[in-house]
């Protein structure tokens, strides 16, 4: 199993790993944006790429963690990821000198979709080498027509 079967295809291990990372990260998120250090950490507009970053991060790390290869990961990471990213926005409301954008709501969708059409086509990529796998007569022995001198 190649690596790229291992994102597609993820062992338990993976995803279990995939659902931390998601939860350390968020956390990481939540408890750092309610510090005072946190009001103008990331000028504008490097801002919306730090969230588009971020936000695909989060979605793949779903994606990996709800199985990958099954459809409903494709629906429900990029929303798992876009949640994350409202309540995130709701707790900026509620902290002195943070802004509530919805600007920043987009790019976190962006980088989530983003992150998902990605993984999706790596599915496929995944998908057409197998096939094309089977497809394939093995060939037994040498491809060598006569001995060698």
């Amino acid at each position: 199993m190649t690596a790229l079967d291992a994102l597609v295809h993820p062992p338990r291990w993976l995803r279990a790993f995939a659902l931390l990372a998601f939860l350390a990260v968020a956390a990481n998120l939540f408890w750092h944006g309610a510090q005072p250090y946190a009001v103008g950490a990331v000028p504008a507009p490097w801002d919306k790429l730090a969230h588009l970053l971020l936000y695909g991060g989060f979605s793949a790390a779903a994606w990996v963690a709800l199985g990958g290869a099954r459809p409903t990961a494709d629906l429900l990471a990029p929303i798992v990821a876009v949640s994350v990213g409202l309540l995130d926005e709701y707790a900026q409301a509620l902290n002195p000198g943070r802004e509530v954008g919805i600007y920043d709501l987009f790019a976190d969708a962006v980088g989530a979709v983003a992150a998902v059409l990605v993984l999706t086509a790596l599915r496929g990529l995944v998908r057409r080498r197998a096939d094309a796998r089977r497809a394939t007569p093995r060939q037994q022995g040498s491809d060598r027509s006569s001995p060698a001198l």
